[in-house]
């Protein structure tokens, strides 16, 4: 091969690697968008640096790390970055420490959730619906009177009938409109679901939740 075709296939294979790399980082990151952990007792960790590391919520984790949950009441909910409508979830065990590569988990079939399309008017499709985009801390809701009280997850739909209780203090949870605009609700506080189209105030003293 003279020095022309190696100049050549330098510079194509040069060209390939950095579409190769630029769309593996693109794709090699996760969102934590619902978090629930009895910090007094465990965290919900990654390994990073060689250590493991307490994960927030809003937290990007790599593709390549490992994750861990050492108390058996906690979980983690991450989405990928490139598509919000697939969702993870990975629960503590009673048998101990739950650890597991990111990748592993991903090879997981995930949930598939839906949310209002941004529109000035609002998506019919979700009129009267609120969705759950992410949240910290346990949060509790009934559908109505008579029903149960369920954990919230991410990409829950809630009715304007419904209710809400977020249990702890310093627990959040953001909710989606029909129209894409965001409120994030924090704890505690307990509260019907229609007060939020109604504009009234969650709270005595100060209105938080935008």
């Amino acid at each position: 091969m003279n020095k022309f075709w190696k100049v050549v296939w330098s510079v194509l294979f040069a060209a390939a690697s950095s579409m190769i790399f630029t769309t593996s980082y693109a794709l090699s990151y996760l969102n934590v968008v619902g978090l629930y952990s009895e910090t007094g007792a465990g965290h919900v960790e990654v390994m990073k640096g060689g250590k493991w590391n307490i994960v927030s919520i809003g937290d990007k984790i790599s593709l390549y790390t490992t994750i861990r949950i050492t108390v058996d009441r906690d979980w983690v909910e991450i989405s990928p970055d490139d598509n919000p409508n697939a969702v993870y979830e990975l629960d503590g065990s009673k048998k101990g420490p739950v650890i597991k590569k990111i990748s592993d988990l991903l090879k997981q079939k995930p949930k598939i959730v839906s949310f209002p399309k941004k529109s000035v008017k609002g998506d019919k499709n979700f009129s009267g619906k609120l969705v759950v985009v992410q949240y910290l801390g346990r949060q509790r809701y009934q559908a109505n009177d008579d029903a149960d009280w369920v954990d919230l997850r991410y990409g829950d739909i809630l009715d304007k009938g419904g209710t809400v209780n977020i249990i702890a203090i310093n627990s959040t949870l953001a909710l989606e409109y029909p129209n894409g605009d965001v409120s994030n609700i924090y704890g505690p506080i307990r509260f019907k679901v229609e007060k939020l189209f109604t504009g009234q105030k969650l709270y005595k003293y100060l209105n938080v939740t935008e």
